[in-house]
């Protein structure tokens, strides 16, 4: 067998895209936003860089699109997307922003990316982003997963929960 180098077999190793969205309420309100290239509303974030973390990318991102730096930033989980048309298949990391107060951190869109938002209730949210779509059927878990305290995996959107392992070691 051939010696192939570390630098060699790395290139031969799938490439998977990198999002991170972010969950930032208003009392009890989920910030949701419009963008430029899609019909569809979003949550806020985007795409991650390369050699960007999903936590510098998606506070990158929100700082950008909608003049907010985000203070309190949780890990709530991440989401496997399957390869869908033209686009290749993803992880998104989902994250919990806490409670914006507009009065100190007024929201300012940048008019390219994002042309507008809403504060809306988790209802008007889910048929907003798409009901169906990964986007409104991982909402759900989300919020569990905030009131809980608990990380999640889901995979095109849908919860994917084993029985909770006890180490008794």
């Amino acid at each position: 067998m051939d010696f192939v180098s570390p630098v060699e077999h790395f290139k031969t190793q799938p490439r998977k895209r990198i999002g991170a969205v972010v969950l930032i309420f208003k009392e009890k309100s989920l910030l949701i936003v419009k963008p430029s290239y899609n019909p569809r509303w979003l949550l806020p974030g985007g795409g991650v860089g390369d050699n960007e973390s999903p936590r510098t990318g998606v506070t990158r991102e929100i700082k950008e699109e909608l003049n907010v730096t985000l203070v309190h930033l949780e890990f709530i989980g991440v989401d496997y997307m399957p390869a869908q048309g033209e686009k290749n298949e993803s992880l998104q990391f989902i994250f919990y922003g806490g409670e914006l107060d507009e009065s100190e951190t007024p929201i300012q869109v940048d008019g390219k990316e994002i042309t507008e938002y809403k504060w809306v209730d988790i209802e008007t949210a889910m048929e907003l982003l798409g009901v169906g779509r990964s986007l409104a059927k991982r909402l759900p878990a989300c919020i569990a997963a905030v009131k809980s305290g608990r990380p999640l995996y889901l995979e095109n959107g849908e919860w994917w929960e084993k029985p909770h392992l006890q180490w008794n070691g």
